[in-house]
């Protein structure tokens, strides 16, 4: 028995490790787009709003993403999921408290979308979302 509390006290506090592993200090403003745009192309948009400066327009992009995503069938949202990763990022301009990513889609009919950040409390967040 005593084995028994020991191991599943190892296990959780084990567990808990990993969990906090996880969950990767966001520390560029690339790695917060990507962050963002994983979070978004999952619909998981609790997740992609902790990316976000709170101002009226994000909180439209959201929204909009959100009407979107009710009123698509399953099968198209399954076409999103990872789409992140067939993307190339360009930091366009970077300094210690604002940032500017260009997010341009490898294919070819799609337009580049602009990421502006700013570093807010020595996090990176989106403050605009600019389509092209």
């Amino acid at each position: 028995m005593k084995y028994s509390i020991a191991f599943l006290f190892f296990l959780a506090v084990f567990t808990s490790c990993e969990s906090h592993k996880s969950k990767k200090e966001i520390a560029t403003p690339k790695e917060t787009v990507t962050a963002y745009l994983a979070a978004t192309n999952h619909f998981d948009f609790n997740a992609a709003k902790e990316f976000l400066i709170l101002n009226k327009g994000n909180l439209m992009n959201l929204e909009t993403l959100k009407k979107m995503e009710k009123s698509m069938p399953d099968d198209q949202k399954a076409k999103f999921l990872d789409m992140e990763k067939n993307v190339e990022y360009f930091e366009k301009e970077i300094t210690d408290s604002t940032a500017q990513i260009i997010v341009s889609p490898k294919q070819d009919i799609a337009m580049p979308i602009e990421f502006n950040l700013k570093k807010v409390n020595k996090k990176w967040l989106i403050e605009s979302v600019i389509l092209h």
